[in-house]
């Protein structure tokens, strides 16, 4: 009987940790955190001039930079038609067309889509921006050759058709987007 009380009383102390009165004391508690995904797209090139055209397809390119702490990113570009005077509410003069039929060249410096995929994107569907309506393209899963994440420019390629021979004269202008997703 006694050595049970013994075992139990040394076990107790056990259990008990090692919380004992002094004249200073400190314990440590185990802390963590989970760092997760997370993407961010910025532009480089805001204003981008186009130059002059009479009449044909022309192209534009952007450039953009995308920040990931994962090393695959998924692309996707938005390019809206170009209007006179910036303004999308004028139904007297017929913006300038997105050349749909060519998709949008996403190339980023140290990166390729992934699975030997293409790095055109093609538009899949109607986008209005503040009024300007365009399309976006699909997305494209990209791996970076960097170790660990992705960051580094993107430039971007869209293209649009000025075909009408008597289009009034001035500046016609819209957007291009670059959405920027972990890859799904």
């Amino acid at each position: 009987m006694l050595a049970r009380f013994v075992t139990f009383i040394c076990v107790g102390l056990l259990l008990a940790g090692s919380a004992m009165a002094d004249t200073t004391s400190y314990a440590w508690g185990h802390v963590y955190v989970n760092v997760v995904s997370n993407v961010a797209v910025s532009v480089i090139t805001s204003n981008v001039a186009l130059g002059s055209i009479q009449t044909g397809v022309f192209p534009g390119e952007i450039t953009f930079r995308v920040d990931a702490n994962s090393e695959e990113v998924a692309l996707s570009v938005a390019a809206t038609q170009l209007y006179k005077g910036d303004d999308p509410t004028n139904p007297t003069v017929s913006p300038i067309a997105l050349e749909q039929s060519l998709g949008a060249l996403i190339e980023p410096t140290n990166a390729s889509p992934m699975n030997g995929g293409s790095n055109t994107a093609m538009y899949t569907a109607p986008y209005d921006y503040n009024g300007f309506l365009g399309f976006q393209t699909e997305y494209i899963s990209f791996e970076s050759s960097q170790p660990g994440y992705f960051s580094q420019p993107v430039f971007v390629t869209v293209a649009w058709n000025q075909d009408d021979s008597e289009k009034p004269q001035g500046q016609y202008s819209g957007f291009v987007c670059l959405f920027a997703s972990l890859a799904f």
